[in-house]
């Protein structure tokens, strides 16, 4: 009898410890499913206007677009003497704002 009850702690145990361990098995199992495949698109993503950077408002930004600066991504080429004409402010301002604009 006693060794029948030893055999069923074990077994017991065992299973315990299956089931404890059953979100392991589990996850290892899904992890080795493909993943499902991406779509790609060949539009590019629209441009960030100017107006997303801190410090160009409204008028900064009508500024900037009149003279062809209208998106972050020429933002960001142009020159700092370039941004200062074009909207009026002085050229370290205009550096600040292309090192946003080319960090955004």
């Amino acid at each position: 009898m006693r060794k029948l009850a030893k055999v069923l702690g074990l077994i017991g145990g065992a299973l315990a410890v299956m089931w404890a361990m059953r979100d392991r098995f589990i996850s290892v199992a899904t992890s080795r499913e493909p993943t499902p495949p991406t779509f790609r698109s060949d539009t590019p993503p629209p441009a960030a206007p100017v107006d997303a950077i801190d410090g160009i408002g409204p008028v900064f930004a009508r500024r900037l677009a009149a003279a062809g600066l209208g998106d972050v991504a020429t933002l960001a080429a142009a020159s700092p003497d370039q941004v200062a004409e074009a909207a009026s402010v002085s050229a370290a301002r205009a550096r600040t704002w292309i090192d946003l604009a080319s960090r955004h």
